[in-house]
């Protein structure tokens, strides 16, 4: 049984979302690598390794990396809805 069109397009919303939260997920691991083993315990459990609430000072530049690494995947997720939303207009031959 062949894939059609749609379902090869839709793949590569799929691609994306898995693609940005491993890139995160990486970045995340990378980070906390670095840091020493006194901040490294004040991180949440893996993968997400949360920030605490109350951020030391040695810690700002992580919790800056989190957030911005959570903005871009989030962007790069609603970049896959919307390819999905085009692809499902395209398979209903709206387009």
């Amino acid at each position: 049984m062949q894939m059609t069109p749609e379902w090869s397009l839709m793949m590569v919303a799929i691609f994306l979302v898995m693609g940005a939260a491993n890139w995160r997920r990486r970045r995340l691991r990378r980070a906390t690598r670095d840091l020493p083993t006194r901040l490294f315990r004040q991180l949440g459990p893996e993968p997400e390794f949360l920030p605490p609430e109350d951020i030391p000072e040695e810690l700002q530049g992580y919790a800056t990396l989190h957030k911005r690494s959570l903005r871009v995947q989030h962007a790069i997720w609603g970049l896959a809805l919307i390819w999905m939303g085009w692809v499902a207009l395209l398979g209903m031959g709206m387009l």
